[in-house]
């Protein structure tokens, strides 16, 4: 009779975690970077509120970086994710080149020297701003490039990073589940390669169907904004998405809302 092997067999559940299948937002996330490490860009990723993991299990698995840091704020959920990693590792599902670490994103600190890609997704604007203020405070010979994708106030991150001469490599639209996902590439050392920001961004497609809606969305957003208190910056933002399929250029300076065209690369 056959020895039984059940207990060196994976079960299907774990199995697929090792190698699962993300919706578009995240695959979308796991492509940029995909595309980027072909030149070995960077030594480290961080997938910053991580929650399940699902997106770092997957960095891990295609072997595309060095290390992988996976960091949420909270501690039961960095714990349970951990177990998890090493139980994949045991079983020879997944690399062991990780690290987790359950702390507030803006508390990191990075090794010195090394090339980082931090990624934040899934949540707010406004909550990356604050994160991202504080990883700049970094020294000079930390090189840190962000992909971001926020949930909520993208005109306001987009803002800040414009205000704070951030460039963008590449940037894109993707639709999930009714909802419209901005991604973006950007760092505050770009090279050559990196083009100005828009304040709507520059990857808008006339035509697209998914497109049309998240304008038409925004639209209405804004437009229910002029019905409140903050009326005045409501108008100067809805007059930026009622033209994003214009792409006309502005002498604009950067400090207000630099409208330079940028052709995107998706």
């Amino acid at each position: 009779m056959p020895a039984n092997n059940t207990a060196d067999t994976p079960p299907p559940r774990l199995k697929s975690q090792a190698t699962n299948v993300l919706g578009p937002r995240l695959d979308a996330i796991f492509d940029c970077v995909a595309q980027e490490q072909q030149g070995q860009r960077y030594d480290a990723i961080w997938d910053c509120c991580c929650d399940h993991g699902y997106l770092g299990m997957k960095l891990l698995a295609a072997k595309l970086c060095p290390t992988v840091y996976f960091v949420d704020q909270v501690p039961h959920i960095i714990d349970q994710l951990k177990d998890k990693l090493d139980d994949l590792a045991e079983r020879s599902l997944s690399p062991r080149n990780y690290q987790t670490i359950a702390a507030d994103a803006s508390q990191l600190r990075f090794p010195d020297g090394q090339r980082h890609l931090v990624i934040l997704a899934g949540v707010g604007g406004e909550h990356i701003v604050d994160i991202i203020k504080a990883i700049e405070q970094q020294p000079d010979d930390c090189r840190i490039d962000y992909l971001l994708c926020p949930s909520t106030t993208q005109f306001d991150l987009r803002e800040f990073l414009i205000k704070q001469s951030f460039g963008v490599k590449q940037e894109n639209l993707v639709a999930e589940k009714g909802r419209d996902y901005e991604v973006l590439l950007v760092s505050a050392k770009q090279s050559q390669v990196w083009q100005a920001l828009m304040p709507v961004g520059g990857m808008w497609e006339v035509g697209n169907p998914n497109h049309l809606r998240y304008q038409k969305k925004l639209v209405g957003h804004y437009q229910n904004q002029m019905r409140g208190k903050h009326a005045v910056r409501a108008k100067q933002i809805l007059a930026h998405y009622q033209n994003c399929f214009k792409q006309e250029e502005s002498d604009t300076e950067p400090s207000q809302l630099n409208d330079s065209r940028l052709v995107s690369c998706q």
